[in-house]
């Protein structure tokens, strides 16, 4: 018998701490519900669980997505019912103003209800949206695809009423530049310094014609033309050599006189309220127009002859009527075109187009380009034949441009987006979603507003062919109604089988990491009766050595 060491003592405490592990770690797995609790329970498992956990997570969120999507598609085939119930209205109210027991009159009260559904048809596709994206109006960071919508014939050889009054052109001119003009009587070179000659203004789109003289190359004898420039900041000292630089100075000092500023040449400036145009002679006193800059001041612009050296771009003319424009000096650019009258083209059937039929003709989902098929006489015969390339020699532009007055509208591409359907960057889980602009640009209705073509005429055949514009309309609509429609079941079926894979791939972490409960069980009470078994012997080891006492006594 020994007492340095109790073994069996030893013996008990080591199983029973072993015991009492394996208990910890079995009430543990009971109370969490996972048998993979940390990574030492089960290193394999725990990764191929914690791999399993992303996928399952990823699908829910994918299935989410799709619901999403759906909502969206939803919004967006939402409104198009209503575009395409005014579309139908559109479309008996065309059948109608198309009936020849109505007068011109009747066409307007008509043309009223169809200005109102084209500018609702803008108004749905500009306001749909869904979570702040806008759903019918196209992508509009996404620019730069252009349509050409044919909008009316061009006018040729209008008559200029004053041809044999005043010897003016032929034909009546407009003017096109980019600046104003302004013609005054040409007395303003002999007047009186500071002197305000009455000014006409001429801009953009105005008659020019009354200013032109066909015998000379410039404006009309009677008139002097000034066009607005800015005025030149540069003010040059008394005494100071401007040597080849004078001509552009427009300001000097007066060497005799504190502070007086004086015209460095000939000026003219425009009076805004008076609307007259005032001429200060070479060194002639300035102070009174100008600002505290020595610019002009408020109410006052800076003019200078159209013969100036400064003044580009002003007119160009052809003043012999050989198609040839004129070579002037100081011009560059083309900025008078002639009124033109009304032109007729036909189809190879010989039948009238009408301006709302003319985008037939034209590319009108690319650039616009004509594609053929129009002639210039009812007998439609081959040398009537507008074709593709045709130039027209008087201007050197396509000969279809002639006849048909152009105007393109940007569209904007259609909206895409994608919406993540799976767990993984893969580009298979991207379902894409495409709606086109539907504005009334992108259906080609915005013709039908009065802004553009109209439906008002005596015959009518504008709304005779607006039917078919309708009926084009319609079937895009339609279409993407379609696209929508179909989108929206395979989404569904998407959802569907990421919810079947969830389900079974959530079965099989499960299998993984859940704590078999019942097998738990029996090892949990297996591990208490060890444990308290472990107690017990313990005690008892502790008890051996007792009896060692008794050999001393």
């Amino acid at each position: 018998m020994v007492v340095q060491h109790n073994l069996k003592a030893m013996n008990a405490n080591r199983m029973l701490g072993i015991n009492t592990k394996q208990s910890a770690s079995s009430t543990e797995k009971l109370s969490s519900g996972y048998k993979i609790n940390r990574a030492a329970d089960n290193a394999a498992g725990l990764a191929i669980s914690e791999k399993m956990r992303k996928q399952i997570r990823g699908l829910g969120q994918a299935s989410s997505n799709s619901e999403d999507g759906i909502s969206c598609v939803q919004t967006a085939e939402g409104a198009l019912a209503e575009v395409q119930d005014m579309l139908q209205r559109m479309n008996e109210l065309a059948v109608q103003a198309a009936n020849g027991t109505n007068s011109e009159t009747d066409r307007r009260y008509i043309q009223d209800e169809l200005d109102e559904l084209v500018t609702e048809i803008d108004r749905v596709s500009e306001t749909t949206k869904f979570n702040e994206i806008y759903l019918l109006k196209g992508d509009e960071e996404n620019k730069g695809t252009y349509k050409s919508w044919i909008v009316d014939y061009k006018t040729v050889d209008t008559p200029n009423p004053n041809a044999d009054i005043h010897g003016e052109p032929t034909t009546k001119q407009n003017y096109i530049g980019h600046n104003t003009i302004y013609f005054v009587d040409d007395a303003i070179d002999n007047a009186a310094s500071g002197t305000p000659v009455s000014a006409r203004k001429v801009q953009n789109g105005n008659d020019i014609t009354p200013f032109l003289n066909p015998g000379k190359t410039g404006v009309n004898a009677d008139y002097r033309g000034f066009m607005g420039i800015q005025v030149n900041k540069q003010v040059a000292a008394a005494n100071t050599a401007l040597g080849t630089n004078q001509t552009v100075i427009d300001l000097i000092y007066d060497a005799t006189a504190k502070k007086q500023i004086n015209a460095a040449r000939d000026l003219y400036l425009y009076d805004q309220d008076t609307k007259a145009v005032i001429h200060i002679a070479k060194g002639e006193k300035m102070n009174d127009y100008l600002n505290a800059d020595n610019g002009i001041a408020d109410g006052y612009l800076l003019v200078d002859t159209l013969m100036g050296t400064r003044v580009r771009d002003e007119l160009n003319y052809d003043f012999d009527n050989d198609g040839n424009i004129e070579p002037f000096q100081f011009l560059d650019g083309v900025t008078i075109e002639q009124d033109r009258s009304h032109a007729q083209l036909y189809d190879a059937d010989g039948k009238k187009v009408s301006a709302m039929a003319l985008y037939k003709y034209f590319n009108v989902d690319g650039d616009g380009s004509y594609e053929g098929g129009l002639f210039t006489s009812a007998q439609a015969d081959p040398l009537s034949e507008i074709k593709v390339g045709d130039i027209d020699v008087a201007t050197g532009m396509s000969l279809i441009e002639s006849y048909i007055r152009e105007s393109s509208v940007e569209v904007p591409k259609d909206l895409t987006f994608n919406l993540h359907a799976g767990a993984d960057s893969d580009e298979p889980n991207k379902i894409t979603v495409e709606i086109e602009n539907l504005s009334s640009s992108g259906l080609g209705v915005n013709k039908i507003h009065s802004n553009w073509i109209g439906i008002v005429d005596d015959t009518g055949d504008l709304a005779t062919d607006m039917i078919d514009v309708v009926a084009d309309a319609l079937k895009k609509v339609s279409t993407q109604r379609s696209l929508i429609g179909a989108m929206q079941n395979r989404l569904e079926h998407t959802i569907r089988n990421l919810d079947n894979v969830v389900e079974n791939t959530t079965q099989a972490e499960s299998n993984i990491r859940d704590t078999d409960m019942a097998e738990e069980m029996v090892t949990y009470s297996n591990n208490s009766v060890l444990l308290q078994a472990g107690q017990s012997m313990l005690a008892q080891a502790n008890q051996a050595n007792q009896g060692i006492l008794s050999l001393l006594g």
